[in-house]
């Protein structure tokens, strides 16, 4: 097993490096210090192009929500706009890695308003998911995502894990702690602390302000727009996002991203709607690979890759038939 040896050029170990990142451990020869230097490039108009596309859409849909509200366009636009705020939390994911832009507040910047509509606090997100990576495969890991992953061989099991709202619990306890400067759970670097409490101040004064509108016009346009589509269908998108990515594996003491980490042969919809997150595999086996490069990763550890899917369908039936599912809770480090 090898865990992270140090960069050839002599420099320090980071969990949200580049080619110096902290990495997960892995059985066998370790080469990940050997990868061509071209695997590293970011493509920042790539992700410009990926932003504009989905605001473009939200925009529209917006719009239609403010000029021609009816229960056609409200039934419409409140399934688009919650799967769209779901991929916007993919994009979100390839800020806090510093892999959209070359500077890191550009990253911050468009990092928080991607995981602004599900409440995905940028910094916190980071903080907490930099060291998923660094630690995936130990005792430390752990997942920002706290999704319930028990009983979902049955389809109400199914049903009650991605659509609860149990999240948002935590997230309400964290929009008053950011105001009020008090600590956040798990967060113990003070200059951390203070950006993610900053974000859920933020946050906060942005729900306020929705809240305080909509009484203030009687205008239900912010419940259609933002709180219906995160409610009733970006949690979903998301849990159905996250769970193949480890689900069933063991993430705890399996010191091998090869075998903990699954990777899933998708469809060019479900590419798009996980940012090219189905090949997490490659992801994990070098995070500080930007996902705009990911591909060629894969291609080249693609024999290496243990768990591997033909469909995101399919995955989705073995788990509610039973065959995928977690051997003991200790494998696990989802609580719910």
């Amino acid at each position: 097993m090898s865990r992270s040896p140090v960069p050839s050029d002599g420099g320090q170990l980071s969990l949200d490096g580049s080619r110096d990142v902290l990495l997960a451990p892995v059985r066998g020869r370790d080469t990940r210090r050997g990868l061509p230097v071209s695997y590293f490039d970011k493509r920042p108009r790539v992700f410009v192009g990926k932003l504009a596309v989905a605001f473009a859409v939200i925009l529209i849909f917006w719009t239609a929500l403010l000029e021609w509200r009816t229960p056609v366009t409200v039934v419409v636009a409140v399934p688009v706009l919650g799967v769209l705020y779901a991929y916007l939390v993919e994009l979100q994911h390839e800020c806090l890695h510093e892999h959209a832009f070359h500077a890191r507040w550009a990253n911050r910047l468009w990092g928080f308003v991607c995981g602004a509509f599900m409440y995905s606090a940028y910094s916190h997100y980071k903080y907490e998911h930099l060291r998923h990576h660094a630690y995936l495969g130990t005792t430390k890991n752990l997942e920002f995502f706290n999704y319930r992953f028990r009983g979902l061989d049955s389809v109400p099991g199914f049903a009650v894990a991605a659509f609860s709202p149990a999240r948002y619990a935590d997230v309400a306890r964290d929009l008053v702690r950011g105001p009020l400067r008090r600590p956040i759970p798990g967060v113990e670097r003070a200059r951390a602390l203070r950006a993610v409490q900053n974000e859920y101040a933020l946050l906060f004064l942005l729900t306020a302000g929705a809240v305080a509108a909509s009484v203030a016009l009687g205008d239900w346009f912010f419940v259609w727009a933002w709180f219906a589509p995160v409610l009733l269908v970006s949690e979903a998108t998301h849990f159905l996002i996250e769970l193949p990515e480890h689900f069933g594996l063991n993430t705890q003491t399996d010191d091998n991203v090869l075998t903990n980490t699954r990777t899933i042969r998708a469809s060019g919809f479900a590419r798009w709607l996980t940012n090219g997150n189905n090949l997490h595999t490659a992801h994990h086996y070098h995070q500080g690979v930007p996902m705009v490069q990911v591909r060629r990763l894969h291609s080249a550890i693609e024999d290496k890759c243990a768990v591997v899917e033909d469909s995101y369908w399919g995955f989705y039936r073995k788990v509610l038939s039973g065959a995928i599912t977690y051997q003991g809770d200790e494998q696990t480090c989802m609580t719910r």
